[in-house]
C-alpha cells in the first residue's frame, strides 16, 4: 500500500493540468523535450521543469538513442478514482434545539467550504489555460515566421533551434541541449556563432536573445471569484 507522503507527492504531480497532460501524452509512446513541447504546446524550458518533477518521485525516466536525444517514458502509471457517497440517515434537523447557523456547521462535511473553494480556483484555472492555449497559437504563428526568415540568417538549423528555445526563456548550454538534442559541443560553437552575429548573450552562464532583460513580462491578472474566502 502506498504511504501517505508518497500519496502526497502523486497528488501534487497530479494537481497540476500540464503534467498530467504529459502523463497521457507519455502513455502513448516514450517522447522528447521538443517533441512534448511541440504536441502541448508549453515552452521547453516548463516541460523540462515538469520532467525533473515527475522523474524524482520516480514517475518517470528516460534512455538516449544514438544521437543522445532523451526519450522520456513512463516507469510506473496510476490511476485515481474518487468516491463520492451520501451517508445511510439524513442529518436530523436540530435548529429548535441549537439554532440553525449552529446546526449547519455542525452537519456540514469536515472542510467542505475548503473543498468548495478549490473547485472555483480549478475552474478559473481551467479558463486561464484556455486563454493560454488561444495565445499559444498565435506565439506558433509567429515562431513559424522567425522560421521562415531565419533560413536567410542563420548558418544552420541549430542555430534557428537554438534562437526560437531562447525566445522563452535564458538556457545554459546544458539545458539548451537538453531541448533541442544537440550535443553540447554544436551548442556551444553555435551560441558563439549567435553571439558574433549579435543575436545572443551571455550572463551568469545563461544565454538569452539580445535585449530582452529590458523586457518587463505581461503578467495576466487571475480570475479568482470575488466571494472565496478562508473560513
Amino acid at each position: 500500500m502506498i504511504d501517505q507522503d508518497s500519496l502526497a507527492h502523486l497528488l501534487d504531480i497530479l494537481g497540476n493540468r500540464n503534467r498530467r497532460r504529459i502523463i497521457d501524452l507519455l502513455r502513448q509512446k516514450p517522447c522528447f523535450v521538443t517533441e512534448i513541447s511541440d504536441r502541448l504546446i508549453i515552452n521547453p524550458k516548463a516541460v523540462i521543469e515538469h520532467l525533473a518533477i515527475m522523474q524524482k518521485e520516480n514517475v518517470i525516466s528516460f534512455y538516449q538513442d544514438e544521437k543522445r536525444r532523451k526519450y522520456y517514458y513512463l516507469v510506473r502509471d496510476f490511476e485515481l478514482l474518487v468516491q463520492m457517497t451520501k451517508p445511510d440517515q439524513p442529518p436530523q434537523n436540530t435548529e429548535e434545539a441549537t439554532g440553525g447557523a449552529e446546526s449547519e456547521e455542525r452537519t456540514a462535511p469536515p472542510l467542505i467550504d475548503k473543498i468548495l473553494m478549490i473547485r472555483r480556483l480549478l475552474d478559473s484555472r481551467e479558463k486561464l489555460i484556455d486563454n493560454l492555449e488561444s495565445v499559444e497559437k498565435d506565439i506558433d504563428e509567429l515562431m513559424n515566421d522567425v522560421i521562415v526568415s531565419g533560413r536567410s540568417v542563420f548558418q544552420n538549423s541549430i542555430e534557428s533551434e537554438i534562437f526560437l528555445a531562447l525566445v522563452y526563456a535564458p538556457l545554459t548550454p546544458i539545458e539548451l541541449s537538453d531541448t533541442i538534442c544537440h550535443p553540447i559541443p554544436e551548442v556551444t560553437g553555435s551560441l558563439r556563432m549567435l553571439a558574433a552575429k549579435g543575436y545572443v548573450e551571455s550572463e551568469g552562464g545563461r544565454y538569452r536573445i539580445k535585449g530582452t532583460q529590458k523586457m518587463k513580462p505581461v503578467i495576466p491578472e487571475p480570475v479568482i471569484p470575488m466571494n472565496l474566502r478562508w473560513g
